[in-house]
């Protein structure tokens, strides 16, 4: 499964004097323009804060989930899958397993049988009516 991550939110530092070369060649245009910082969403530049995260940076507007688009808050988690992030929800509706007892997404270790997957906690001795839980202890 894929790893939660957390934002980090920083400043950009602007100078206040701004001095640009214009050349007539592509390889000075290019090199004028890798000094700038473009969002790893909408590829414009960014100008003031913005987001590190999945190894770019981001407006603070523009970093979402790719599934629902729900806006991703600093400090807030989320799931990497294919380099683009998504909000804990659309990871577990999209990627997660369901316990085959009470329905619900298995968050963090799950019993696999077959095809199916279990909470520890939803899996009772047929004898004894314990959870595995209370039987592991």
């Amino acid at each position: 499964m894929a790893d939660m991550q957390e934002l980090e939110v920083e400043e950009l530092e602007v100078d206040e004097d701004f001095s640009c070369e214009v050349g007539d060649s592509d390889e000075e245009a290019t090199a004028v323009e890798s000094e700038v910082d473009m969002c790893g969403m909408c590829d414009a530049i960014i100008e003031g804060q913005y987001l590190t995260a999945l190894d770019n940076k981001f407006h603070p507007d523009c970093f979402c989930c790719v599934n629902c688009k729900q806006k991703i808050a600093p400090g807030q988690d989320f799931f990497e899958r294919n380099d683009k992030p998504l909000c804990v929800d659309c990871h577990y509706l999209l990627y997660g397993y369901k316990c085959k007892v009470c329905d619900q997404f298995i968050k963090g270790q799950r019993l696999c049988w077959g095809d199916d997957a279990f909470h520890f906690q939803c899996v009772k001795c047929t004898s004894c009516e314990k959870t595995l839980c209370e039987l592991m202890i």
